[in-house]
């Protein structure tokens, strides 16, 4: 993860991705919430979103949700499901590496998509699986405020 711009050293983001958030409605309520108050500060909007363009995030958030939707709304077990979420992970990656989302954007993203492929990997029960299920959906949820995030800041 950590992707470089190549451009000087880069500040930190001051959001950070907290997997928990993905599995509890209160701790993903306090996450998108965190998301949301960010509008109100620009230098931390600006160390996290960077000079993602909402055209440029819009193209992340359409595959990542995509890959995120499939599995949500699936009834059975689709084998191509991980190829979808690995392909997102790859959209978020190369994105990251032509500056077109900014670093610490694309780590967060990062970590969410890890979470949710890691969760598919192992769901070995249909307990699992539907838990799966719900860390896609709550990851969903975090992405549409990142989204409000990315465009009111770029009005």
């Amino acid at each position: 993860m950590g992707y470089s711009s190549g451009r000087g050293s880069q500040e930190t983001s001051i959001l950070k991705f907290n997997p928990s958030s993905l599995e509890t409605e209160k701790l993903l309520v306090d996450e998108i919430e965190k998301i949301l108050r960010l509008s109100k500060k620009d230098k931390e909007v600006d160390r996290f979103i960077g000079k993602t363009s909402s055209t440029a995030y819009r193209r992340v958030h359409e595959i990542v949700t995509s890959g995120l939707d499939k599995l949500i709304d699936s009834k059975t077990r689709d084998p191509t499901i991980l190829t979808d979420l690995a392909r997102a992970l790859i959209q978020v990656r190369y994105q990251a590496s032509r500056h077109q989302i900014s670093s610490n954007l694309a780590d967060y993203l990062d970590k969410i998509l890890s979470e949710v492929i890691r969760a598919v990997k192992n769901a070995g029960t249909d307990e699992e699986w539907e838990k799966a299920k719900k860390l896609a959906f709550n990851a969903r949820l975090i992405l549409d405020a990142i989204i409000v995030l990315v465009t009111t800041k770029r009005r």
